[in-house]
């Protein structure tokens, strides 16, 4: 995929919904991809490829994301319940409900080998599990099924106009190449502004002859530019 920019992830404010039940304890809100990139070191991307979702729209998708896949919703609820008993144990507050990353795979027509999914993952995130069946990579048609869960802290609406497999540039970026294109186009109005010198000094000085009289004495050339600057040769 393209240029890979990467900054902190940021931990709070991923969602604004609370957990269902869950007590507050800690000031940081995580989701569970985000816990667990936290987790693994790795930070999460600025930039992403543009893909198309179940629902037909065009989402921006981190590089190298990827799902879990399981042979039966059971075994995707237990999983991913367990992985956040972990996290919490751990001190992190995680905003999601295994309910709501678990997906059949019915709605995705093909893009999974087995019949369930879990929650889309940030690349160097997964986690080892003896129920998960598969890892599978993120592609068109393999997230955001009509009136499913999205989860809105890992996939975006792709800007307008975006292509398919394109990578838009982040504001960060279009602030550097913008940056950029002015220092170019200053460059080249400074020389487009330089004229070099191709002038020829032509005065005729009057130098005093003894007789009184005066004759024009033949002109100092500093540069010939022109073939009508030489002498006569009559």
């Amino acid at each position: 995929m393209t240029a890979r920019r990467t900054r902190d992830l940021a931990l709070s404010g991923l969602a604004a919904r609370h957990r269902r039940g869950a007590a507050r304890t800690s000031l940081t809100v995580l989701s569970l991809a985000g816990a667990t990139l936290a987790l693994s070191g790795c930070t999460a991307p600025d930039e992403g490829v543009v893909l198309t979702g179940a629902d037909g729209e065009k989402y921006v998708v981190p590089d190298g994301a990827e799902r879990p896949e399981y042979r039966s919703r059971e075994d995707c609820i237990a999983d991913v319940t367990e992985q956040i008993r972990q996290l919490e144990a751990q001190g992190e507050d995680i905003v999601d409900e295994p309910e709501d990353l678990c997906e059949s795979t019915e709605r995705y027509h093909g893009a999974y080998v087995h019949p369930w999914i879990g929650p889309i993952l940030f690349a160097g995130a997964r986690w080892n599990s003896s129920r998960v069946a598969g890892w599978s990579p993120v592609a068109n048609g393999g997230f955001a099924a009509p009136g499913g869960y999205v989860q809105k802290d890992v996939v975006s609406p792709a800007p307008a106009g975006s292509k398919v497999g394109s990578a838009p540039r982040s504001r960060a970026g279009s602030a550097r190449a913008a940056r950029a294109a002015s220092g170019r186009a200053r460059a080249a109005d400074a020389q487009d502004e330089y004229v070099p010198a191709r002038s020829v000094r032509r005065n005729v000085h009057v130098r005093p002859e003894r007789t009184g009289q005066s004759r024009p004495v033949m002109p100092e050339v500093d540069a010939i530019t022109s073939p009508s600057f030489l002498p006569s040769a009559s």
